[in-house]
């Protein structure tokens, strides 16, 4: 009898954590929506009011504080993995342990970058950077308010994890919907302000992040007893977060190195204009990660429960879960991108370059597979025996840079970037499902591939193929357009659907989707 109603609560528990997961998928996902259509348009705006010279010179100076935000998302993925870990565990005393030690490395990581980019970074930009003299003074100033910006957000990741623990991801929602829409204002206004155009963005965005800093410190400190600081006497959690950050810092130094380390190489060896349409391309595949983190975002707390909770069979059934939703999402999207890239384009920015085609679709290319790689590594976190994965997949991952380099020395164009890293990508993601395999026997590599990679391939090369014949046969671009963006996802979840959907998950789609049960 007993155990029977302990095998009730947790059946009803896991289908209250699947209706939570999927609230939260689609709260991110109205909010990814919204914030694609209107970040598109700011950096339309920021093109528009900065030039192109500009406009290539504020990604370059940007990237070198963008390089820093390795350390960031290290502490964030560290503070989120250890509060979800406690909640699974139900050791909730231990959180207001982990908020105070992730507050104190947060606040002494803030103080050491700021001494350090405003030396290096300085002098990086006045040596090493193709800028224009006349533009060197603001290149200057837009670094310092940069670096101001980004130690406002690091500050925010202690709050931050708690709300995501928590999984209230419209809390999360709602701040970034008002990020978005300031910094869309700051854009529109860039031409109309009295001050030189990139030193006024530089300060419009340090001053957005300083206002998301204290809406996370009002929210969570009213929302969650554990964001109250308290003085930590045991240093054991303080070793944990350490020891867990630093071999997710490695990780995240090659994924910086795979994108942000670009841009920089190329202004070395192309100037502004290249640089200038490889952030095109960089703005679409920001939008496609945006994507994808929306839904990594709302099922990764569930998943490093489940695991610490050692609920095995509940965390394959979201793993397998998290990778379709992924996969066909990102399927729905690309399918017209890569199709229609150059209308696309014309449409957004108006005049472009056969550079910000081209490198918008390898761009898109590259993120999909990289997409593969999330629900594997939130297992990997879950465990915490992150040092083999961070040690063999990262290194592979890292060597994108030097080869790269080799490779523009000896002439080749900078397409060529992008061939490096859709390979050193592909590569790493078979070297991660066999770490997996390793590390947790429960995960079956044939399951993974029957189950979620080859039928995705079969519902991507259908509708591409569908949609591909439909534009050969119309010639209207607006036509054409809207029959692809209509059809690519009502082709793909139906495909997806009718062949890879088991009967347990359709059922629970008509109890909680249609009938909102």
């Amino acid at each position: 009898m007993f155990s029977l109603l302990k095998k009730n609560n947790k059946i009803e528990e896991e289908r209250n954590g699947v209706k939570t997961i999927a609230s939260n998928t689609f709260v991110l996902f109205l909010r990814m929506l919204f914030m694609t259509i209107v970040n598109l348009y700011t950096v339309r705006c920021v093109l528009n009011g900065l030039g192109v010279i500009d406009y290539g010179i504020l990604n370059a100076v940007a990237g070198i504080v963008t390089a820093s935000t390795c350390v960031s998302s290290v502490l964030a993925l560290s503070t989120q993995r250890f509060y979800s870990f406690a909640i699974g565990k139900g050791q909730h005393e231990r959180l207001k342990e982990i908020f105070s030690v992730s507050l104190n490395l947060v606040v002494i990581l803030s103080i050491c970058l700021f001494i350090i980019f405003i030396t290096i970074g300085l002098w990086f930009v006045n040596n090493q950077l193709n800028i224009p003299i006349t533009r060197l003074s603001a290149a200057q100033w837009l670094l310092v308010w940069s670096l101001i910006s980004f130690i406002f957000s690091v500050l925010q990741i202690p709050y931050m994890g708690a709300v995501f623990a928590h999984e209230d991801m419209k809390i999360y929602a709602f701040i970034s919907i008002i990020d978005c829409l300031l910094k869309l204002a700051v854009a529109i206004n860039i031409r109309n302000a009295s001050i030189d155009s990139l030193i006024f963005y530089g300060i419009g965005f340090a001053i957005i992040a300083l206002l998301d800093l204290l809406a996370y410190i009002i929210l969570a400190r009213r929302k969650y007893k554990e964001c109250r600081y308290v003085k930590v006497k045991s240093k054991e959690t303080m070793k944990e977060l350490i020891s867990f950050s630093g071999w997710t810092f490695y990780g995240s130094v090659a994924g910086v190195g795979m994108t942000q380390g670009s841009t920089i190489l190329l202004n070395i060896f192309f100037g502004p204009i290249v640089n200038a349409a490889f952030n095109i391309g960089n703005q679409v595949y920001n939008a496609l990660s945006t994507l994808s983190n929306s839904i990594v975002f709302a099922f990764r707390p569930a998943m490093i429960k489940a695991y610490s909770g050692e609920k095995h069979g509940y965390l394959g059934q979201l793993f397998s879960i998290n990778n379709r939703v992924l996969i066909n999402l990102l399927i729905c999207i690309t399918v017209p991108l890569l199709l229609e890239t150059k209308s696309i384009l014309t449409l957004w920015l108006g005049n472009i370059t056969e550079e910000m085609v081209t490198f918008t679709q390898l761009y898109i290319i590259y993120e999909i597979i990289l997409t593969l790689h999330n629900p594997i590594t939130i297992i990997i976190q879950a465990t915490g025996k992150i040092k083999i994965y961070s040690i063999i997949v990262e290194s592979m991952t890292i060597l994108c840079l030097p080869i790269s380099w080799v490779m523009f020395k000896l002439g080749f164009p900078p397409s060529y970037l992008f061939y490096t890293m859709t390979a050193i990508c592909f590569i790493a993601h078979i070297a991660r499902l066999l770490i997996l395999r390793k590390i947790y026997p429960v995960f079956n590599l044939f399951d993974y591939l029957s189950k979620n990679i080859l039928p995705e391939i079969v519902t991507f090369t259908i509708t591409y193929g569908c949609i591909l014949y439909f534009n050969h046969q119309i010639n209207n671009l607006t036509l054409r357009l809207f029959i692809a963006c209509i059809a690519s996802p009502i082709l793909t979840i139906l495909i997806a659907f009718f062949i890879n959907t088991s009967h347990e998950e359709k059922r629970l789609i008509y109890h909680y989707i249609i009938k909102g049960k």
